[in-house]
């Protein structure tokens, strides 16, 4: 079983939710995110999203867009997020990591990297514009790493591709709660319940986790009522991008931020 299927396993056993934050890696730094991944264990996070910064964030919106091109700017690059993960891996750090990126900047770190075998230390991978359809390759080349793969459902997917996505996803199914980019909410579709209960009954055994737009405590509530856990991504990118401008501790910044919001 995967980092992330013994986690989910260890959930379910204690009728607990996942939480699932988001971070642009190398921003504000490759140094801070590692110190955030940190924070985020010990604030009982279970999986962690890295967000590979890349020129043409299609599903992002402009918080994560922000924080991609500062990163491109630092130069960050896809071989320093995996040196990242490695350093983090060697000192300990347990967390899941699920690297979130496009199939480009994947590619060309597959090829830089010499194949998949420089993916050691992820463990799944969530490619945003690569649909199950063309990703059998890259499927058996993760499965044969122990990576798992995890695809987007969202409210436009069509009932009858549903069971399809579920059977190429591993690990768990990306729920994306609202049409177009990410970003913080104030609420979400009055008709969220239904939506997810009819994603899990197509999912089966296959945990579901709900992002986009997640950015309050009572929005991750809700989520929670019908999820098998929640993502937070840009309402945490704009508390690291306001502390950063302002020159605060962005690590302190976050963990109060974190505390304020999980529901569990």
């Amino acid at each position: 079983m995967s980092r992330i299927g013994k986690r989910f396993a260890q959930l379910s056993s204690q009728s607990r939710k996942a939480f699932i934050p988001y971070l642009t890696a190398g921003d504000p730094s490759l140094s801070v995110t590692g110190q955030l991944c940190r924070m985020l264990e010990a604030e009982g996070a279970d999986v962690i999203e890295l967000g590979v910064p890349f020129t043409d964030p299609i599903a992002d919106g402009p918080t994560n867009q922000r924080a991609a091109q500062r990163a491109l700017d630092r130069g960050v690059r896809p071989d320093g997020i995996l040196a990242l993960v490695r350093e983090l891996r060697a000192e300990g750090l347990d967390l899941p990591i699920v690297l979130f990126t496009y199939w480009n900047p994947l590619r060309r770190l597959l090829e830089i990297g010499g194949g998949y075998d420089a993916l050691n230390g992820i463990d799944g991978i969530l490619v945003t514009d690569l649909p199950p359809e063309h990703a059998t390759e890259h499927r058996a080349a993760c499965e044969a790493m122990g990576i798992d793969t995890i695809f987007l459902a969202a409210p436009t997917t069509a009932p009858q591709r549903m069971p399809e996505i579920a059977r190429a996803t591993s690990g768990f199914l990306y729920y994306v709660s609202s049409k177009g980019v990410t970003g913080a909410r104030a609420t979400l579709s009055h008709d969220l319940e239904v939506s997810v209960r009819a994603v899990k009954d197509a999912a089966g055994d296959l945990p579901v986790c709900v992002g986009f737009g997640i950015g309050t405590k009572d929005v991750a509530a809700r989520v929670c009522e019908v999820a098998d856990g929640f993502v937070v991504g840009s309402a945490l990118g704009n508390v690291i991008e306001k502390a950063s401008h302002r020159g605060d501790d962005v690590v302190e910044a976050a963990r109060a931020f974190i505390r304020e919001l999980d529901p569990r």
